[in-house]
């Protein structure tokens, strides 16, 4: 069955979508394109948008389903919450025109959801950076990115998600100040991202805003906190004392970051930590700290 015709088939449907559904988009052709396109602009924008949601659920829940071909002709979709679903399904996307369209979008979208969600997809690539396995386009990425999150008139969301992103470049000492100056901003949301790019960063310096914000008033920079302290990894052990107090928190998801946080840090402190949630009676903290556990014995097998 053509591209065309599932989508006929599904733009009708008033039950939710279903992997099976979506099968036949899997592995599009570039061929299938015009023919798509055209039936897919006779569908009205409430109805594509919420198509393309359903899609980006089912993309990320199935292994199955290759979506790549037709995410990159919906970004140049008219809706906005369209592209910015667009952007989202391409997450695995890994190629260097995947990268350079995305920071064109973070650049020039008309629209802050795009723009934001463009900076949020460029952070694979800042990580890909770090490892060295970007061969092409990493000078124009940490450009870019820069540009952004130092750029005031952008709005606050845009600003905030390219900070994350370029994070990565931790000896990039304009984005190393910037998060620094988020950190110590009066807006929260600006410090949560000063966290995310904190713990990307992996940079000692950051261990006394990350241990400040484990105590924090606020469950946000706690949960961030506790993630940002995961990646710096056994460069944290200083806060394991901090961590094993939050894997008993009422709020579950804090929990979660910190159980996962000490099994990324290591050492006999936090496997005694993990060794005792893991008896735990509740069920996703037992199971967190078991592949925590996990983690660290594969740790130390590879030493």
């Amino acid at each position: 069955m053509s591209a065309a015709r599932i989508l006929e088939t599904i733009g009708g449907l008033s039950r939710p979508l279903t992997e099976r559904d979506l099968r036949g988009l899997s592995g599009l052709r570039q061929i299938d394109r015009r023919d798509f396109l055209e039936l897919w602009t006779t569908l009205t924008p409430e109805r594509r948008t919420s198509l393309a949601r359903e899609m980006v659920e089912l993309s990320e829940e199935s292994v199955e389903l290759d979506l790549s071909e037709l995410w990159t002709w919906l970004l140049d979709d008219t809706d906005a919450t369209v592209r910015a679903s667009a952007v989202e399904g391409l997450w695995e996307n890994t190629a260097p025109r995947t990268m350079r369209r995305m920071l064109v979008m973070m650049r020039n979208d008309t629209s802050e959801e795009v723009r934001a969600a463009a900076a949020v997809g460029l952070s694979r690539f800042g990580y890909m950076a770090s490892l060295g396995e970007l061969d092409d386009g990493a000078e124009l990425l940490e450009r870019d990115l820069a540009l952004i999150e130092l750029d005031e008139r952008q709005p606050q969301e845009v600003r905030r998600r390219a900070l994350e992103s370029a994070g990565y470049f931790a000896e990039n000492e304009a984005v190393q100040h910037q998060i620094e100056r988020d950190f110590a901003s009066d807006e929260q949301l600006l410090q949560e991202s000063a966290l995310v790019a904190m713990g990307r960063a992996m940079l000692p310096r950051w261990l006394p805003q990350i241990g400040e914000a484990l105590r924090s008033e606020s469950p946000a920079l706690r949960y961030e906190a506790a993630r940002a302290a995961g990646e710096l990894a056994d460069g944290a052990r200083g806060l394991l004392p901090r961590l094993a107090r939050l894997m008993t928190s009422r709020d579950t998801e804090i929990a979660l970051a910190a159980i996962w946080s000490m099994g990324q840090i290591g050492g006999d402190v936090a496997e005694d930590a993990l060794q005792q949630v893991k008896r735990s009676e509740d069920e996703a903290r037992s199971q967190a700290a078991t592949e925590a556990l996990e983690e660290l014995k594969m740790g130390k097998s590879l030493l």
